[in-house]
């Protein structure tokens, strides 16, 4: 058994299989980190933390609902469509709108359908709307509206197996990516507390030179109590600054940094990515309803997924089949963008 089926626990083809993954996981992240390869032994080094984020992610890939059919054809009787899209023509649009589905079209021209990933960025907000409220009809009653804003279409690949394991990939990426933005935090701080160090070694400098120069001739104090304990305040600013810099290491060992924090976010990917399932019960309107009420609704089951973007984001994410013949024409997206512009 290889070192990766150790690890894993696998047999000798399941190992293969997770050696592959590790491996494409490594060159994704060293793609992002390109400096990592300089560090001692860093393949073995990030093996293992590889091993549990790609244990962690492929769960929760895994756990998302089969891709559902977003056609225009089948939003009347999808309350899940209903509720994402006004109209069946919003589907059409959105389809239309991504750049990224039209070059994959492009590249598989044989393919007559293809598994996407569409998300969006779920709202709720109180409204007031016209409703009963107990037995008595007012204009005014509270009410939680869901709605599904910035939808998009960016990743999509041949079938369902491939694109979840792309999925699972780019979670890596993404999590490396969180690591790095780590790093160059603390490269912008060490900037900072060497310009904060030469302002006060100046500070220092201009203190001292109050007792040089032809005022040291009358034999008085060359600083009053007031400097002297300026100075003081200095020093001790000074190797606060100083210890703050020892502690972020120096430039030679950005290398070794690079790959500790790596290790860091890939060790624990559950603080960083998480999907979490809500269920809904929503009218025609996308009002939410109580479970004991009579008011004709359906069930939403939403998976909301929480992702380490600046400003962190959480988007309802699900797998969708498109088919190529509901891909409006090229110009079509074009038109509608130059008539918003007008």
């Amino acid at each position: 058994m290889s070192i990766i089926g150790w690890l894993f626990g696998h047999s000798n083809d399941d190992a293969r299989a997770s050696g592959d993954d590790v491996r494409a996981a490594l060159e994704r992240i060293v793609r992002i980190a390109p400096h990592v390869r300089l560090a001692n032994r860093y393949e073995a080094r990030l093996t293992t933390a590889v091993g549990a984020t790609l244990r962690y992610v492929r769960g929760l890939v895994d756990a998302l609902p089969m891709p559902r059919d977003a056609t225009p054809a089948a939003w009347a009787d999808d309350p899940h469509l209903r509720a994402m899209f006004a109209t069946a023509d919003d589907i059409a649009r959105v389809i239309g709108q991504s750049n990224e589905l039209r070059r994959w079209f492009d590249e598989h021209y044989v393919a007559d359908h293809a598994c996407a990933v569409l998300s969006s960025r779920f709202v709720e907000r109180r409204v007031l709307t016209a409703g009963e409220e107990d037995g008595v009809m007012r204009a005014d009653v509270p009410r939680v509206a869901v709605s599904f804003d910035d939808k998009r279409i960016r990743i999509c690949d041949e079938t369902d197996a491939a694109l979840r394991h792309d999925i699972v990939l780019r979670l890596v990426e993404q999590l490396a990516l969180e690591g790095m933005s780590r790093v160059a935090a603390q490269d912008a701080r060490r900037e900072a507390l060497h310009e904060e160090h030469a302002l006060l070694s100046a500070r220092m400098q201009m203190l001292g030179r109050r007792g040089a120069g032809v005022s040291g001739l009358s034999g008085a104090s060359s600083l009053s109590a007031d400097a002297s304990t300026d100075i003081a305040r200095l020093e001790r600013d000074i190797a606060d600054n100083e210890a703050a810099l020892a502690a972020l290491g120096s430039r030679a060992e950005a290398v070794e940094q690079q790959l500790g924090a790596l290790m860091e976010v890939l060790a624990d990917p559950a603080a960083h990515i998480r999907v979490t399932q809500r269920t809904l019960r929503v009218n025609q309107m996308n009002l939410v309803v109580d479970d004991a009420s009579n008011e004709r609704a359906a069930d939403l089951t939403l998976n909301l997924a929480h992702l380490p973007m600046q400003p962190p984001e959480t988007r309802a994410v699900e797998f969708v089949r498109i088919a190529r013949g509901d891909l409006p024409p090229a110009g079509t997206a074009l038109d509608d963008a130059a008539r918003w512009v007008l």
